[in-house]
């Protein structure tokens, strides 16, 4: 299933034209999640369930592609307990540092 012209606006960075809603999951579903309406939201929800959108955020990693509030207030509405990345990941599990790498001379309260 293509991406409807309301939800195209959110994918300025692809070809929203050319996604596809089951090859493109890993796509689609985060970006609508943090950066949708709640209109977009509702579409996300018609198109792959509550148990879908469940299992992607309970997997690793997965939240923290979402901005802080946005990873807190999904993971609490779809998981029932919010999840908070810690302040030394930044929310983006890409740059997630374990405080133990950190260079010594790197700032106390980051560790």
């Amino acid at each position: 299933m293509t991406l409807p012209d309301g939800i195209q606006r959110l994918f300025y960075r692809h070809h929203p034209e050319r996604l596809d809603t089951d090859r493109h999951a890993a796509i689609i579903i985060p970006t609508v999640l943090a950066d949708g309406s709640l209109a977009d939201w509702d579409w996300l929800f018609d198109v792959y369930g509550r148990g879908t959108l469940r299992e992607w955020i309970a997997q690793p990693g997965h939240a923290m592609e979402l901005p802080p509030p946005m990873e807190r207030f999904w993971t609490l509405v779809l998981l029932g307990t919010p999840h908070e990345t810690p302040r030394w990941a930044g929310g983006n599990a890409r740059r997630a540092v374990p405080p133990s790498a950190l260079p010594e001379w790197f700032p106390g309260e980051w560790r």
